[in-house]
């Protein structure tokens, strides 16, 4: 009889545990896949202010933004040195002086997505282009700011992956050298909002998720092309 109750109560400990697990499990994916963006409204009225910067210094920075986005829209890894060379202050021997002390900040936690020199950066850009998604960004509406050789930048884009895409921001600084900008910090950051406590009252996030989990179900089953 004591051995019957155990049992039963070994098997319903457990059962409570994978309960909470699934609770868990499921509130995660939620979070992840019922984040919500920014209305084109408010990214417009976020970029309604060009900035401060004289024209030329803004000329050139966007430039210089349009060189990374047009790196990252190619995504040859063969050209990585050249690009790394066009658009950070590198101008010698990557192990040497010219290697130039800048920093590139990724959208996740963790010391692999703070990247400091030639080296690392570089690494952390050509696994962009291997293996993340299709990153692009407002480059002609960014807001710029300057003082003296000095710039510092903000954006909007987005990185588009095959079921959907997910809003980002960048934000930079630069320096100009020998008549170019060059990028001395690069900050990648996901622009979009965990949900609240009202949006599990909205019959329209259950169809999300519903949709969501349709579309993992086919896509491993070969049935849907998301």
């Amino acid at each position: 009889m004591h051995l019957g109750l155990t049992r039963k109560r070994v098997i319903f400990v457990l059962a409570a545990a994978l309960l909470a697990w699934g609770g868990f499990a499921v509130g995660f994916v939620a979070c992840l896949h019922l984040k919500s963006a920014a209305t084109s409204q408010e990214l417009d009225e976020r970029l309604a202010q060009p900035g401060n910067a004289p024209e030329a210094v803004r000329a050139g920075v966007l430039a210089s933004l349009q060189t990374f986005q047009d790196g990252y829209v190619r995504r040859d890894t063969k050209s990585l040195d050249g690009f790394m060379r066009s658009v950070f202050p590198v101008d010698g021997p990557v192990d040497g002086p010219g290697d130039g002390d800048f920093l590139v900040l990724g959208t996740e936690g963790g010391a692999e997505e703070w990247t400091r020199g030639y080296a690392d950066v570089a690494g952390l850009v050509r696994a962009d282009w291997q293996n993340w998604g299709d990153f692009r960004f407002d480059v002609s509406h960014s807001i710029v700011w300057s003082a003296g050789n000095v710039a510092w930048i903000a954006t909007n884009g987005e990185v588009r992956f095959k079921d959907g895409a997910r809003p980002l921001r960048l934000t930079a600084v630069l320096t100009q050298e020998d008549g170019r900008w060059v990028f001395r910090q690069v900050h990648f950051q996901w622009d979009d909002a965990d949900p609240n406590e009202h949006d599990m009252l909205l019959p329209a996030t259950y169809l999300r998720l519903g949709r969501m989990m349709m579309r993992r179900v086919g896509h491993r089953g070969g049935t849907v092309n998301p």
